[in-house]
């Protein structure tokens, strides 16, 4: 494990490297594509149906090839869930690590450099933007936000550094679509934005009706209360008569034995947070009549294999994935219910790269591992009237 100064001293020597690294001659004459893909599970079952875009744009029949490059862990979920283009090549490397080992990121910048004339960023981050300015592409586009970052003064810098090209979405467009507008700028101008394709998977739960809830995410700020989704599990129970069974990764057990003291219904809660392959995650969620839970991969789950599905979501990012929102439906596609907060600082993290910018209050609660303030408003009693909404249709 490295100390904090360490980790620090080595994000300083990256960020001196990645913007010498910005003024090497450009990389011109091949033919070849890096598609930097930074972000995690959830955001991995939104790219899907876009990646075969790419394959349009850039045909190998025409002498293009393509590299994807993802977290190893990213690649195996998608892998195992996904419906993916065999055209792409498909890389891991760890955008953690990037940022924290200089050594490390000496090893990824000298193995991509020179390699690719055009480098795509369908999604901005301090590492995809460090990456894509340590990197001598000719062509560095980035899909950013619908505004410019203004703070931390890092984040500003690289996020000017990184891209020789911006493609800009609207304020109210959700990630589906920004992914079509980048395939659009790009040439795929026939694309559309539509629910993503999941694998199908082997029924492991044999219960003929059973209700799925993540009460975890990849981010505290994200998750709603704890005592909260008990009291929704109790209600479920009461009223519906089923079991309800708990998804998520290792690292959220706690809400398990959090929630495991709050609810009345101990026998009829099953948990698999953290004791599933990817696949089982997926056939968990795919079989369920009801998905409920936090922004996190299994909505997004839910949303590619059409299920009822209710998100608690926050107004921090409004509109990048929650409410859905798509060009086209086609036959039995089934868009999450979103249940959310308007509030007047909406857009905090889009706008300073951290939810509660801005608002002393949000971000004191964040710091202390709470929920931001749009997810701690949103009440049972909403929660609870939209499930029997959806139950009814």
């Amino acid at each position: 494990m490295q100390s904090t100064l360490m980790r620090t001293i080595n994000r300083f020597r990256i960020c001196l490297s990645a913007m010498a690294k910005n003024k090497s001659t450009p990389c011109t004459t091949n033919k070849n594509i890096i598609i930097v893909f930074q972000q995690i599970f959830g955001d991995s079952v939104v790219i899907q149906d876009s990646l075969f875009g790419y394959t349009r744009i850039f045909p190998a029949s025409k002498g293009y090839h393509v590299r994807f490059l993802a977290r190893p862990s990213v690649l195996n979920f998608m892998k195992d869930n996904l419906v993916l283009p065999e055209e792409i090549e498909y890389e891991d490397v760890d955008f953690k690590r990037f940022l924290e080992d200089y050594h490390y990121f000496k090893i990824i910048v000298n193995k991509y450099m020179n390699t690719a004339s055009t480098l795509i960023v369908p999604g901005t981050s301090l590492s995809a933007e460090v990456f894509s300015a340590a990197n001598n592409a000719a062509r560095k586009i980035g899909l950013v936000r619908f505004t410019d970052v203004t703070h931390p003064f890092i984040f500003k810098l690289f996020y000017n550094l990184a891209y020789t090209e911006k493609v800009r979405p609207e304020k109210d467009e959700m990630m589906l679509q920004r992914h079509r507008r980048l395939l659009n700028y790009l040439g795929d101008k026939e694309f559309q934005a539509k629910l993503p394709t999941a694998i199908n998977q082997e029924r492991i739960i044999k219960e003929q009706r059973y209700f799925v809830m993540c009460p975890g995410s990849s981010k505290m700020e994200k998750c709603w209360p704890i005592d909260r989704f008990a009291e929704v599990a109790d209600y479920l129970i009461d009223t519906y008569g089923v079991n309800v069974h708990l998804c998520g990764g290792a690292d959220e057990k706690h809400f398990e034995e959090e929630l495991m003291v709050l609810v009345k219904h101990k026998t009829k809660v099953v948990s698999h947070i953290g004791s599933t392959t990817f696949a089982e995650w997926s056939s968990i969620v795919q079989y369920a009549d009801l998905v409920i839970g936090n922004d996190s991969a299994t909505m997004h789950l839910a949303a590619a294999h059409r299920r009822k599905s209710i998100c608690i979501a926050g107004v921090y990012d409004k509109y990048q994935f929650f409410p859905y929102k798509v060009d086209i439906l086609d036959e039995g596609d089934r868009l999450p219910v979103t249940v959310l907060k308007d509030m007047p600082c909406e857009y905090c993290r889009t706008i300073g790269y951290d939810a509660g910018y801005k608002n002393p209050e949000c971000t004191k609660k964040i710091k202390n591992n709470q929920c931001a303030l749009c997810i701690d408003a949103i009440t049972v009693d909403e929660v609870i009237e939209n499930i029997d909404k959806l139950m009814r249709e």
